[in-house]
């Protein structure tokens, strides 16, 4: 596991090596920041108020983005993403990266890729996205994905999630569901259940198919200052935990001017 995940990390810092052809093609990138009442992903719950980070870049369809959650909570889950892949003209594409989540691993060390202590889910992805939806599905590979019955057996979590985008009322609205189509990994986590302390079975999604995310957005967009402040609330559920979320957030975009702020009457 070890020498194949150095193989991959010496490939991925090689591909993206500066080179005379990128100096003299446009390279594009943003970043931006949310800051959000729950911390909420895929179905899972991993804390309260958070801060959510994403930077991105792009050459010729191309790209590598890096994302994350942070609570305000030390006891809360934190959530590290890295993906790298590309976007094809037409609406395809494809990619590969890490999803890492805190907790696994007693010290939580992020260069810690023992399969069954790290952190790491390793996943390839591949989707879809017209002007009418978003179709995008995400299975692990490698890392800590298996099975806490069977520590031999690799479950491949698979998260498939559709969304689709709809203007209604002057707000944007985003209809999302994502489900799962078998079994994902597991482990044993230690929770009190009626007064007496147990070690219950925990999925990353679920124990096979079902839905685990329903989502229901709308964002407004904020004029500030000539810029554009997002601002969402969105209704989060879990049908398969059986879990409901009322939660806000706003997003910072630097640089992001609005348009119309400048225009003459």
């Amino acid at each position: 596991m070890k020498r194949t995940l150095l193989k991959t990390v010496l490939l991925l810092f090689v591909a993206l090596m500066p080179s005379a052809s990128w100096a003299q093609d446009n390279v594009e990138g943003d970043i931006q920041l949310d800051l959000t009442s729950k911390n909420l992903w895929r179905g899972l719950t991993l804390g309260g108020p958070s801060i959510q980070p994403k930077a991105e870049v792009r050459w010729k369809g191309l790209y590598l983005n890096a994302e994350g959650a942070t609570s305000f909570d030390s006891n809360d889950r934190e959530r590290i993403g890295v993906q790298l892949g590309y976007r094809a003209p037409f609406g395809l594409n494809v990619g590969f990266g890490s999803q890492w989540l805190s907790g696994f691993d007693d010290l939580n060390r992020y260069f810690h890729f023992e399969d069954h202590e790290t952190g790491h889910h390793f996943e390839a992805n591949l989707g879809y996205t017209c002007r009418y939806f978003s179709l995008q599905a995400y299975t692990t590979l490698l890392g800590n994905d298996f099975n806490v019955d069977d520590s031999e057996k690799r479950c491949y979590s698979t998260y498939v999630e559709l969304a689709v985008p709809f203007r209604l009322g002057g707000i944007d609205w985003q209809a999302r569901a994502g489900i799962t189509p078998f079994e994902s990994s597991s482990w044993r986590e230690a929770m009190v259940v009626n007064n007496k302390d147990e070690k219950l079975k925990q999925f990353l999604y679920a124990d096979g198919f079902t839905c685990v995310q329903a989502v229901l957005r709308a964002t407004k967009d904020l004029h500030v200052a000539g810029y554009e402040l997002p601002v969402y609330v969105e209704l989060n559920t879990n049908p398969y935990t059986e879990k409901a979320a009322i939660m806000a957030g706003i997003t910072l975009k630097p640089f992001q001017k609005h348009h119309g702020c400048c225009k003459k009457k």
